[in-house]
């Protein structure tokens, strides 16, 4: 069941969140490492493709088609980000990276932490694939993603469960119970 209860904040109150030190430490993070990675790894698809003699993306998708999916993967993606680390500000007194997430005080289990435990990935993934459509790669796309995503799985999520688990408990191992780690259920109501 999803969680109903109203939120006391107002939409003044998410979009200061959205640019609160808990999220705006984010920005070196994603800018000088995870983007640059993600583009380094398109790049080397882009390359792995050449050799095997993949043809590209842009054989049957036009720049301007693959310029239009990146921009709305990286809005729709970036929106899932803010949408869940807005969430983690307001609704747990903490932030998504440390030290902010050591200073959680509650459980977030309302809005995107209602369908899914991970949220952000879903907003990663997203405008990650965006990134792969613009760069035209299907080795990016159809390997090097799935394994980004396995990895991610298996490591950072299992983790983060470990420590929301040791700080939570039984509230947390309830909310674990019901809510799926990546994919929602259908006909969740």
């Amino acid at each position: 069941m999803i969680d109903e209860e109203r939120s006391e904040f107002t939409l003044v109150d998410r979009l200061r969140a959205a640019v609160s030190p808990p999220i705006l430490v984010l920005l070196p993070i994603y800018c000088l490492g995870l983007i640059p990675g993600a583009c380094l790894m398109a790049w080397l698809g882009t390359r792995v493709d050449r050799w095997l003699g993949i043809p590209s993306l842009g054989e049957w998708l036009p720049l301007a088609a693959r310029l239009e999916i990146f921009v709305l993967c990286i809005l729709l993606g970036g929106g899932i980000l803010v949408w869940s680390y807005t969430y983690l500000v307001l609704e747990g007194g903490g932030g998504p990276v440390p030290p902010f997430s050591a200073n959680t005080r509650r459980l977030v289990t309302s809005g995107p932490y209602a369908y899914v435990r991970h949220p952000s990935i879903w907003g990663k993934i997203i405008g990650v694939v965006g990134l792969g459509v613009l760069f035209g790669s299907p080795t990016f796309l159809a390997i090097i993603i799935p394994l980004l995503l396995t990895w991610s799985l298996g490591s950072n999520m299992r983790n983060q469960d470990a420590e929301m688990e040791a700080a939570f408990g039984d509230e947390f191992r309830a909310w674990r119970n019901r809510t799926p780690r990546l994919v929602p259920r259908l006909g969740r109501g």
